[in-house]
């Protein structure tokens, strides 16, 4: 290290200001990054300022611009993002949802979802999701039991997590009823808020399906273990 001289070290710091750049911009195609995260912001401050420590050996007017500029940019987005985050703000129960479904998503997109719905209390009783019929919403369940009922009958309880996550976005129909066992107190945003949302923003879509997909696996798992339960008491 050394033995290196400043304008080498001024080279290594351009390359590796393009590998942030390259490394940035590929995460965020792939859908690992958001163009909307602090991440993304302060990879691309970095690469910029990278870059543009580089210059100082090898100048160029019109490249020192385009670095000058992004870095003005990317501060100017975190600062964005800062001022934003700070003015958002959650209930109780709000976080407690977001925190076991989509504990992953940016406070301001997290606050245009909850803003997209309501929350309700639903009696003993009352009809959520009925089978055979398109799924018009999707629920979050915070509090109470919802039983599960196919073919007139129960095949499953919940008392927490997500209801009609598997069909909400294509509307396709319920396999199941969920009826609600007890007193309950509920997040429901309609298929169609939903579905406009997540085809206007598609970073949305992708935390959207991720956290479905997570509350799904849950199920299963629970699932799993209440079968494997009753295999051991029956033996």
């Amino acid at each position: 290290m050394g033995d290196l001289s400043a304008e080498q070290l001024m080279n290594m710091a351009g390359l590796a200001g393009v590998v942030l750049y390259l490394g940035s911009y590929a995460l965020l195609q792939s859908g690992i990054l958001r163009g909307s995260s602090y991440t993304y912001a302060i990879l691309n401050l970095c690469a910029a300022s990278l870059v543009l420590l580089s210059l100082t050996v090898a100048f160029n007017l019109s490249s020192a611009i385009i670095q000058a500029s992004w870095i003005v940019i990317s501060m100017l987005g975190i600062a964005r993002l800062i001022w934003i985050n700070r003015r958002v703000r959650f209930t109780a129960e709000e976080k407690a949802m977001l925190q076991d479904v989509f504990p992953d998503i940016p406070r301001a997109v997290a606050r245009r979802f909850l803003d997209r719905g309501n929350w309700i209390d639903a009696e003993e009783g009352a009809l959520l999701l009925g089978e055979g019929e398109p799924v018009a919403n999707l629920y979050y369940l915070a509090k109470g039991q919802v039983n599960v009922n196919s073919g007139g009958q129960v095949i499953g309880k919940a008392k927490s997590g997500l209801l009609g996550e598997m069909n909400v976005l294509s509307g396709g129909p319920a396999s199941a009823s969920v009826m609600a066992a007890t007193p309950a107190r509920l997040f429901v945003i309609s298929s169609e808020a939903l579905q406009r949302f997540a085809a206007r923003d598609s970073d949305f879509r992708i935390l959207l399906e991720n956290g479905m997909s997570r509350d799904t696996g849950r199920k299963l798992m629970r699932a799993n273990q209440r079968l494997s339960a009753l295999r051991e008491h029956e033996t």
